[in-house]
């Protein structure tokens, strides 16, 4: 008998991560992923990600953005991209998982 996260092959898929585990997940991308000079212990996640805080600029975003996509299986519409969904680590976090439920 298999339960409902093993595929036909024995394999157990991998459980979503939380909320909670996506900020640490993100804080290590941006610490050690991006061309930044940021220490994963600088990186709060209430920290907005642009003004006045981590200063992220718009080429270091997208290069966010395009791991984001890349790890998460997820796409960042163009119309969708506001700098609201970037306020934070913890926003940010919860909308890749709002985006992975749709998908």
């Amino acid at each position: 008998m298999t339960d409902s996260n093993t595929p036909l092959h024995g394999v157990r898929a991998q459980p979503e991560p939380s909320a909670a585990e996506l900020v640490v997940e993100l804080t290590r991308m941006i610490a050690h992923d991006l061309d930044v000079r940021i220490e994963e212990r600088d990186i709060e996640p209430t920290m907005p990600l642009l003004d006045g805080g981590l200063m992220l600029d718009s080429m270091v975003l997208f290069e966010l953005i395009t791991l984001v996509e890349q790890r998460y299986g997820v796409t960042f519409p163009g119309e969708h991209l506001s700098p609201e969904i970037f306020a934070n680590l913890t926003v940010l976090a919860e909308h890749i998982l709002a985006m992975k439920a749709r998908a």
